[in-house]
């Protein structure tokens, strides 16, 4: 029978994906979203050996091989070139004369593209840095990416109730021209004082009259 396996107990006839175990314990695989998780194992299946820098997989694709939409692929796509797990060498388009996906390459190996050494950049990423946002967003013609800053006490304040409800039963100080007050009958007032000083005497079906 053929041997299956070299002298230090290696498979020779399947090939398989290494995920080392500093980068499954580092802070940027596990800050990764589990959709990216998968389009890494992707393009990490797509790797021979001899072909990283030209590793080709479009959004479209991806999108099918992990059952997401393409947006959510997209956005997986950028948040591993945020933390450092792939680069883009080539970026793909699609028209009928020469479509083409685009080409990556993992950081975790030298590129067979340019020769250089693996950067493992993902081993450098900190989870206290920005947090992006990456996708469609409303009113937006494509994928857009901003930073996500928390609320300071300059853009808000805080409500007080006590304060409120004592500001809106202070008698107002500006002039009520234009304004059209109906006294109904009935209700225990035979005359009421505006503002102004002008006193207004009650009369039967709402009309008032001002002495």
């Amino acid at each position: 029978m053929p041997r299956r396996h070299n002298h230090k107990g290696r498979s020779t006839t399947e090939r398989f994906v290494s995920l080392p175990h500093h980068m499954l314990r580092s802070s940027a695989w596990r800050s990764l979203s589990p959709v990216a998780r998968c389009i890494f194992l992707e393009l990490a299946a797509i790797y021979n050996g001899g072909n990283n820098g030209f590793i080709a997989l479009s959004t479209r694709d991806a999108a099918k091989y992990v059952c997401c939409s393409k947006d959510t692929a997209a956005r997986a796509f950028f948040e591993l070139k945020q933390k450092g797990f792939i680069v883009c060498c080539l970026r793909g388009h699609f028209d009928r004369k020469s479509p083409h996906a685009s080409e990556y390459r993992l950081t975790l190996y030298s590129c067979d593209r340019t020769g250089e050494k693996a950067s493992k950049a993902f081993m450098r990423w900190h989870p206290d840095e920005a947090k992006p946002v990456a996708g469609p967003m409303g009113r937006t013609a494509g994928p857009t990416s901003g930073t996500v800053q928390s609320l300071t006490k300059e853009n808000y304040r805080l409500r007080s109730d006590d304060k409120d409800r004592q500001a809106s039963s202070e008698p107002s100080t500006s002039p009520t021209t234009g304004t059209h007050i109906i006294y109904q009958m009935g209700s225990g007032v035979e005359e009421a004082r505006e503002q102004s000083g002008v006193v207004l005497n009650l009369q039967p079906r709402g009309r008032r009259h001002a002495s």
